[in-house]
């Protein structure tokens, strides 16, 4: 009977086989992991790099907006013929990127251009703009290329308030921090709302 295998001398063969195949197999695991990991990286890399050329391209319209809803800035030498069409090329920007942006964020934005544009109030006709003509910075009305016929550009039954406009923007503003991934000091890059 000394040449019979007891139980224990089986388990131990059978351990001393397989050890190299499950290593083989947990590094086979691993590498495919990290491989999906790097490709996850890349890709998040890739569209983060995307999102700030884009940024780079609508925020200086995004900003003339701004300056001409609530009167700062360059406001004084933007008609509004010139700000429709600027919507308008905002729009085809963010809409054709769209993929690349949380909803969220285009929430925002609709939010935002909500605030400046009297959206779908008529057809075959653009949006009328809901800046004032006038505040307390200033008046459209005062500046050389002013026309009587522009006020049919705005919509004067519901115009928004410059803070309205103001908080809209801080609100789009703070999604395109955490889309591209924009820190305060002491703050961490990610909250929990992220």
């Amino acid at each position: 009977m000394a040449d019979s295998w007891s139980s224990v001398q089986i388990a131990t063969l059978a351990v001393n086989a397989l050890t190299p195949v499950a290593v083989a197999g947990l590094g086979v695991f691993l590498a495919r992991a990290s491989h999906r990991l790097e490709q996850v990286q890349w890709a998040n890399q890739t569209v983060v790099t995307r999102r700030l050329e884009l940024f780079a391209v609508i925020a200086p319209g995004l900003n003339k907006l701004l300056c001409f809803a609530t009167f700062v800035g360059s406001w004084k030498e933007l008609e509004p013929a010139a700000v429709i069409a600027l919507k308008r090329s905002l729009d085809e920007t963010m809409y054709a990127n769209r993929v690349l942006f949380s909803e969220e964020l285009f929430e925002a934005y609709r939010h935002f251009m909500g605030t400046l544009f009297a959206m779908w109030t008529s057809t075959d006709a653009d949006a009328p703009l809901r800046a004032p003509i006038e505040s307390q910075w200033g008046s459209r009305r005062n500046m050389p290329w002013w026309e009587d016929s522009m006020t049919a550009l705005f919509c004067t039954t519901d115009p928004s308030s410059t803070d309205d406009i103001q908080d809209a923007y801080e609100h789009l503003s703070e999604q395109f921090r955490a889309e591209l991934y924009v820190t305060r000091q002491n703050q961490p890059l990610l909250t929990s709302g992220s």
